[in-house]
């Protein structure tokens, strides 16, 4: 019997999203956040964690403008758990593995062939945390005094449009991992073929990041989701008495995401966690404050995002249509080998 068939049973997925649930739980460890300190407010942490819907929102809107630009018009509501889903996988497993899912969700339920949503997926990923990284280390150069404001502002706009001149010029970095020579590890025949693909993934994602409309609605809406990100800090940081200036606290968060990113781990295991209540001390927090802010923030962030993404994931699971999630990788492959596919 296929994978599918099972994960459709509720004897199946709904053991599994409750176990999901718990991991979440467990990671997020609220416990900790309400014993962190004596007097809360929770007014502004409500608020904060009713951003979340507002941020999955914006996540399904990103790649739903994305996959216009590539040919395929699928409204934002049928992405909202498909990104929430892929999000939630992506923070429980190493190297975002969540977006191989997503890849096979947009094929089963909106025929996107995988080269499209590769592509999709890749600007968003690396697209999102380049400005991420960016934006972050520019805030927080500017809070210091190292870099004057409108010094940070024109750098900024020197990377929005960045990607427009490096792809319009021919500078694309897939065609450098096309370049490299894996053919001897993988197999010559194997490797043309790979490339052959990534080929396709490229001229994708040359069509979307080099239009400056399209690049310009992606900037609009990941700065967007950003800055909720850094309300969502703020809000906490008053929930508990602390005043954080919102440069400053953009600067951190943004560090402290990226740290957690590069690590590869699930959650970045405590890395981000660290960095952020690390960098709310150098503002002027005291350690006791930074420490509630930060475990304040993951419970207001990550849980209800994380339990979103399970909901997601029962609700697909339930409407799975034939073939079944294990069947990704395999049709990736065929499609790698056979392009017509």
């Amino acid at each position: 019997m296929r994978l599918a068939s099972w994960l459709r049973r509720p004897v199946v997925w709904l053991p599994i999203s409750i176990g999901l649930i718990g991991l979440l739980i467990w990671r997020a460890r609220p416990w900790e956040a309400a014993g962190a300190v004596g007097a809360v407010d929770p007014l502004p942490l409500i608020v904060a964690a009713a951003l979340c819907a507002v941020v999955a929102t914006l996540w399904a809107l990103r790649s739903s403008d994305l996959l216009a630009g590539a040919g395929q018009r699928i409204a934002v509501g049928p992405l909202i758990p498909m990104t929430a889903f892929a999000n939630t996988i992506n923070n429980l497993t190493p190297g975002s593995a969540g977006e191989v899912v997503r890849m096979y969700l947009l094929r089963a339920h909106h025929r996107v062939d995988y080269a499209t949503s590769a592509a999709v997926i890749f600007v968003e990923r690396v697209g999102a945390m380049g400005y991420l990284t960016t934006s972050a280390l520019l805030a927080w150069a500017t809070w210091l005094g190292i870099a004057p404001a409108w010094l940070a502002a024109f750098i900024a706009v020197l990377l929005v449009a960045g990607p427009v001149v490096v792809y319009r010029a021919g500078l694309r970095p897939l065609a450098v991992v096309r370049a490299l020579p894996a053919g001897a590890v993988v197999g010559l025949d194997r490797w043309d073929r790979a490339k052959g693909w990534l080929g396709r993934v490229d001229d994708a994602t040359a069509q979307l990041v080099g239009r400056p409309r399209r690049l310009l609605a992606f900037v609009a809406i990941t700065v967007t989701i950003l800055g909720i990100y850094a309300t969502q800090l703020i809000l906490v940081a008053r929930a508990f008495g602390v005043i954080l200036d919102p440069l400053a606290a953009w600067g951190a968060l943004g560090v402290a995401m990226t740290v957690g990113v590069l690590t590869l781990l699930p959650f970045g295991l405590g890395t981000a966690d660290l960095t952020l209540a690390g960098l709310l001390v150098v503002l002027g927090t005291s350690p006791g404050a930074a420490l509630a802010i930060t475990l304040g923030y993951r419970l207001v962030s990550t849980l209800p995002l994380g339990v979103a993404g399970v909901l997601s994931y029962a609700w697909l699971s339930a409407r799975l249509p034939r073939g079944g999630m294990a069947d990704a990788a395999r049709a990736i492959g065929s499609e790698v080998a056979d392009p017509s596919r």
